[in-house]
This record gives C-alpha cells, sequence and structure tokens, in this order.
C-alpha cells in the first residue's frame, strides 16, 4: 500500500477531441462539467500534488500545465506528467484521464492500498478482460521513461509486460468508461441520472 502524500496526481486532457467534435470536457455532466466529474474522486485523498495538462486556451479547476501541441498526443501530455512529478520530488505518479468521469474515490482508493511500494511499481484499474490503461501509478523510477516522446505506448508497453509485475486491480465496467464521441456522453448522462 502507498499513501496519498507520496503521489504526485496528473490529469491527462489535453487531446484534440477529433471523435467528438469540440470540447467535451467542458459539456454538462452531473452537477458541473465532464472534466469536474472526473476530478472530483481526487478530491477525498491528501495528495502531494495535482496538475492537470490542458490545451493551450483551456480553462480547467487547480493547478494546469499547458501543452502547446496537442497535436503531439497522449504521450507529449505524459512526459509532461512525468517531468513534473520528478521535479516535485514525487515517489509515486497516478495518471488519471479528464475524459473518464464514472471513476470512483473507493476505485482509487483500492489502487493505493494494491500498489506495490517500491521504485518501480505499476498499478492499473483495469476491467476484466480490458487491457490496462489509466488510472495508473507508476513508480518513481519510471518517470524517465514516460518523461520521453512517445511515452504512450512505453507506458502502455510497462503495464502489459509481465516481467515489471504489473498489479491490476479489478475496475467495474461502469467507471471505466470513457467519452470519445457525443454518443458516448449520451448514454453515460442517460446512466448517471
Amino acid at each position: 500500500m502507498i499513501a496519498a502524500r507520496r503521489v504526485f496526481v496528473a490529469t491527462l486532457a489535453a487531446g484534440l477531441a477529433r471523435r467528438f467534435g469540440g470540447d467535451k470536457l467542458a459539456q454538462p455532466y452531473g452537477r458541473g462539467t465532464v472534466l469536474e466529474a472526473a476530478l472530483a474522486p481526487l478530491d477525498a485523498f491528501g495528495w502531494l500534488g495535482r496538475i492537470i495538462v490542458v490545451q493551450e486556451g483551456c480553462a480547467a479547476p487547480g493547478s494546469v500545465i499547458v501543452k502547446r501541441a496537442p497535436e503531439r498526443g497522449m504521450g507529449h501530455s505524459l512526459a509532461l506528467a512525468a517531468r513534473a512529478a520528478q521535479d516535485v520530488g514525487a515517489e509515486f505518479l497516478l495518471v488519471t484521464l479528464g475524459d473518464m468521469p464514472q471513476i470512483s474515490a473507493a476505485s482509487l482508493g483500492r489502487l493505493l492500498e494494491a500498489c506495490p511500494d517500491r521504485d518501480d511499481a505499476l498499478a492499473s484499474l483495469v476491467v476484466k478482460g480490458a487491457l490496462p490503461g489509466p488510472p495508473a501509478v507508476f513508480g518513481k523510477s519510471l518517470f524517465s521513461q514516460l518523461g520521453v516522446e512517445g511515452a504512450d505506448k512505453g507506458a502502455r508497453d510497462l503495464l502489459r509486460d509481465p516481467a515489471n509485475r504489473p498489479v491490476f486491480v479489478d475496475l467495474p465496467a461502469g467507471e471505466a468508461a470513457d467519452i470519445d464521441t457525443p454518443a458516448d456522453l449520451e448514454h453515460l448522462r442517460r446512466q448517471h441520472d
């Protein structure tokens, strides 16, 4: 188990949302926006620090890192997040996504409980039968691998390689949904209401 005070959190929210056709994170969801719903479960913990990686001109609550080249993809966002975690001396980096508004604080708590307390720790919330991805925790010895271009592929490879001893924590299917299209958003809104 790792304590939240040792974890730096980065919420990646700088995608181009091409399939959605606009700013999906600013869309109404619940009592706020999609992004606010994705951030809300993080409030239950006393993290070392938190940032949101956003596109230039995007309004977001809290501390942000502005990604000036959104076309460079998730790997660039992940690299910015890893460098920020390294800069504050974090022992662990938790990566979440701004378009996953259903994740619960309970699931994040289970992830922290299951994460091994070691520098090369890897842990991910995963729906049974699905491939691992965010939310995921990375130990500090992995920050340098995440801090390079194309890190999204590197993160996938790290999580999928059994030699790295990743820990997978069951995530309820309803919490795993992300929003890629307007239909995805409408589907989640119907489930949420």
